[in-house]
C-alpha cells in the first residue's frame, strides 16, 4: 500500500510539518491501520523528492507523539494504540434501571453574594465607561513584559514542572519587601510576604485565619463591597463605622468584641478620602487597646499625584498589629493576577498553612517576570508613566466638569484611580443621572453599581463614582459634553436661579 501525500512547496508550512500532519490525519481516520509498516525514510524521500532528513524528523516526531512505533529491525509502524484512543470515551453509558425520585441532597452551606468583578454587562457596550479601578491598557509595558517572559523561559523553564514555595517565589518576595519599604515605609522581611492572586485571595486568607461564625469585623461605611461580602460569607458579624471627608471616624470604633478592622486609609473606597495622621494614630491606639488587628488595603496607593505618599499605617506600626494588603492589579492590570499580603511575625506560620490549603503557590512564570520587572527598575519607570498619564486625565476631567457645572464637591483628588462626585441638589438622583447617560453610551456608577457596600446608605442619594484611569482625554471631553446635554434643562434652571 502506497502512502499518498499532497506536498505543497509554495506555502508557509514546511515540508516536514506537512508530512507530519498528513500522516497523522491518515492514522486518526483509519486509512493507515495499527501495525501498518511505513516505507523506509529513503524510499519515501525519493518518492516525493524531499530530503531524507525531512522524512526522518517527521517519523521521529510522530513516534514522540505516540502515533508511530519504531521497531528495531522491522521498520517504523503505526502504533497499536494511538493517542486519540486514550482521549475519547468508547461509548455512551447504557440506560440503567429507572430509579426512584432522589431524596434531598446534602444542603449547601455556603452563604454569600456574587461579587462585582466588572460592571454588569449592559445590552450595548458603553462608548465611555467610568468603571472604578480599571487601568489604561495602552500603558501596559507589553514589549518589556514579552522580553522578560522569554528570558525567564530560556533560563529557568524547568521551574514550570516543579512545585515552588507556596508563599511565593523567594526572589519576588524579596523584591516586594524592598518595594514597600521605599514606597510605603513598610519594614518587613521576605518571610512576612505571601504572594497572592490579587486582593481577593488575600482577603480570603485573612478571613480563613481570623473569622468564624459571629466574629466581629469593623468595616468602613461605605466600603469596598467584595471584602465585606467575603467576611460575611465566613460568618463575620459586620460592624460598620462611618466615613467622612477625612476617612474613617475613629472615635466611633467599638472598644471590644472585634477581631480586626478592614480599612482603606490612603484612598478610601469609595469616597476617596485620605485618613489624616491624627486618625491613623488613633486607629493604631485603638488596635493596641482592643487587641484587634488592622487590615490595611493599599489597593491603589501607586497613584500619587501631589507630593510624596503618606506613610502607610503598617509603616508606623510598632506593635505588629497591621496586616498589609497590596496588589499589582491597579498598576499593571487585573490580568496579571498578582498581589501580596504582609503579615506580622506571629501570623507567618498560619498564613503559610492557609495559603497552602488554598493553592500550592502562585504560577511561577508570572512571578518570575514580575520579579525581573521590579528588580530591573522597569516597574518604577512604569509607575512614573501611569502617574503622569493619570494625573493629566484627572486634571482634564475636573476642568471639564467645572466648566460645565460650576463649583464641584469632588472627593479623592490627590491620588487614586477614581473620584466621588457629590451631585448638587439641582441635579437628578444618581440613579436617574446614570440611566440618562447610559442611553447615550456613557456609563457612570452609583456607589452600589461601582462595587461599594453601603449599610447605612451614607452618601447614596448624592454620590457618583467616576473612574478615569483607563480613559483618554478625548473620551473625557466627549462624556462631559453628553453629561451637560442630558441635564440641560436642570442646568438652565440652576444658572437662572443663581443669576436671580
Amino acid at each position: 500500500m502506497l502512502i499518498e501525500l499532497r506536498l505543497v512547496r509554495e506555502t508557509d508550512a514546511s515540508l516536514q510539518a506537512q508530512i507530519v500532519d498528513q500522516l497523522r490525519e491518515q492514522i486518526v481516520n483509519g486509512r493507515l491501520r495499527p501495525g501498518f509498516k511505513l516505507p523506509p525514510s529513503r524510499e519515501l524521500a525519493r518518492q516525493y523528492d524531499v530530503s531524507r532528513n525531512t522524512v526522518i524528523h517527521a517519523y521521529e516526531r510522530l513516534v514522540s507523539e505516540g502515533y508511530l512505533s519504531a521497531i528495531k529491525g522491522v521498520r517504523t509502524v503505526v502504533a497499536e494504540t494511538i493517542p486519540e484512543a486514550c482521549l475519547l470515551v468508547g461509548k455512551t453509558a447504557e440506560p440503567g434501571p429507572k430509579r426512584a425520585r432522589p431524596t434531598a441532597r446534602a444542603p449547601v452551606v455556603f452563604s454569600g453574594e456574587a461579587l462585582a468583578v466588572t460592571p454588569q454587562a449592559p445590552n450595548i457596550k458603553p462608548v465611555v465607561d467610568f468603571w472604578p479601578g480599571r487601568v489604561n491598557r495602552a500603558l501596559f509595558p507589553i514589549t518589556t513584559w514579552r522580553k522578560l517572559a522569554d528570558d525567564a523561559l530560556s533560563s529557568l523553564a524547568n521551574e514550570l514542572t516543579d512545585y515552588g514555595d507556596p508563599a511565593g517565589l523567594p526572589a519576588l518576595r524579596e523584591a516586594i519587601a524592598h518595594h514597600v519599604a521605599l514606597s510605603r515605609g513598610v519594614t518587613c522581611s521576605a518571610e512576612s510576604v505571601i504572594v497572592t492572586a490579587g486582593t481577593q485571595e488575600a482577603i480570603n486568607l485573612i478571613a480563613r485565619m481570623l473569622v468564624t461564625t459571629g466574629t466581629g469585623v469593623v468595616i468602613e461605611d461605605p466600603c469596598y463591597g467584595s471584602p465585606a461580602h467575603t467576611f460575611r460569607s465566613y460568618g463575620a458579624r459586620l460592624c460598620p463605622a462611618p466615613v467622612d471627608r477625612d476617612g474613617l471616624i475613629t472615635d466611633l470604633l467599638p472598644e471590644r468584641g472585634v477581631s480586626f478592622a478592614y480599612v482603606t486609609p490612603s484612598h478610601q473606597f469609595p469616597t476617596g478620602a485620605t485618613l489624616p495622621p491624627a486618625r491613623r494614630c488613633a486607629l493604631l491606639d485603638w488596635a493596641y487597646r482592643s487587641g484587634a488587628y488592622i487590615v490595611e488595603d493599599d489597593y491603589d496607593s501607586d497613584y500619587i499625584f501631589d507630593g510624596p505618599p503618606a506613610l502607610s499605617i503598617a509603616g508606623t506600626d510598632g506593635g505588629n498589629c497591621v496586616i498589609y494588603v497590596g496588589t499589582f492589579s491597579k498598576s499593571l492590570g487585573a490580568g496579571v493576577r498578582t498581589g501580596y499580603l504582609i503579615v506580622p511575625p506571629q501570623l507567618i506560620s498560619v498564613a503559610r498553612k492557609v495559603k497552602t490549603m488554598g493553592t500550592y503557590g502562585h504560577p511561577w512564570l508570572e512571578q518570575a517576570i514580575l520579579e525581573s520587572f521590579i528588580d530591573s527598575g522597569g516597574y518604577q519607570r512604569h509607575l512614573r508613566t501611569i502617574r503622569k498619564a493619570c494625573s493629566e486625565t484627572l486634571n482634564c476631567l475636573i476642568s471639564r466638569l467645572q466648566t460645565a457645572f460650576g463649583p464641584l464637591e469632588i472627593w479623592g483628588l490627590n491620588s487614586g484611580m477614581h473620584v466621588m462626585w457629590l451631585l448638587p441638589d439641582w441635579m437628578p438622583s444618581p440613579e436617574d443621572f446614570k440611566a440618562r447617560l447610559a442611553a447615550h453610551g456613557v456609563s457612570v456608577h452609583t456607589l452600589e453599581s461601582g462595587g461599594a457596600y453601603c449599610p447605612s446608605g451614607l452618601y447614596r442619594d448624592r454620590a457618583i463614582l467616576l473612574g478615569y484611569a483607563a480613559l483618554r482625554q478625548r473620551e473625557i471631553i466627549r462624556a462631559v459634553d453628553i453629561m451637560t446635554r442630558t441635564v440641560s434643562d436642570e442646568l438652565h434652571i440652576a444658572r437662572g436661579a443663581i443669576l436671580v
